[in-house]
């Protein structure tokens, strides 16, 4: 009866977790009235030659796309509506990213920045987006996070039994 608990948290742990060696990610945004963007592996190998779309939010597809050999894309970006990036690399390798509605039209089409200021306002229209998904990705509990809250678990669990056991020795 002792051994299913060992057994039980064994199994939990050889459980096949996710691969993430092949998982494709694309990265979009808008620069000039284009939607420029690239299709990479998690490990930082680029998708190369692979289809795309241009999906409106009804999930008419607006536009087709293929990446190059660097990964990467420039596709004609509609205004006054919402998209979504759709990659496909075959094999189960789908990635998708989406633009919202004012991350479109805050991008002016073909405008050079004059001034200081105008180069300043740009950078942070660009940082926007960067900064929801840094948010996004710390409010989340990582594996390591979860680990690492067991180890310490187990390791204050260990020094009280060890200093439990320390004291019982003692005359």
């Amino acid at each position: 009866m002792r051994r299913l608990p060992v057994l039980l948290c064994l199994a939990v742990l050889v459980l096949p977790l996710p691969a993430l060696a092949h998982k494709l990610k694309v990265f979009a945004a808008v620069e000039g009235g284009d939607i420029v963007g690239s299709a990479y592996f998690a490990g930082g190998g680029k998708a190369m030659e692979v289809e795309g779309q241009v999906i409106a939010g009804d999930g008419a597809i607006i536009a087709r796309f293929r990446t190059d050999i660097q990964g990467e894309f420039r596709v004609a970006a509609p205004s006054g509506q919402a998209l979504r990036i759709h990659v496909d690399a075959g094999d189960g390798h789908v990635a998708e990213a989406t633009l919202g509605v004012d991350e479109i039209a805050q991008a002016p089409a073909n405008a050079a920045p004059a001034n200081t200021a105008d180069i300043e306002a740009a950078v942070a229209r660009q940082i926007i987006p960067l900064r929801k998904q840094i948010d996004a990705m710390e409010e989340r509990a990582r594996f390591s996070d979860i680990m690492g809250g067991l180890g310490t678990i187990f390791g204050l669990f260990g020094i009280a039994a060890w200093v439990q056991a320390h004291r019982k020795t003692k005359p």
